[in-house]
């Protein structure tokens, strides 16, 4: 995947969650909060860490 397209992703799914989890912390459960939170910061590092798949060659 080009990174433009991991950076788009990232900033895009780190916003989303920022947003959730900021409603969640000010007002709502607290925990679920910071579970959004931890969860999105494994999904944007797996994502930069992790190669992708490619074609299986037989």
């Amino acid at each position: 995947m080009p990174v433009k397209i991991k950076v788009f992703i990232s900033v895009m799914a780190l916003a989303v969650v920022g947003g959730f989890s900021l409603m969640n912390l000010n007002g709502g459960n607290e925990t679920v909060g910071y579970v959004g939170l931890g969860l999105a910061a494994l999904m944007v590092l797996a994502m930069w860490i992790f190669p992708e798949t490619g074609k299986v060659r037989r």
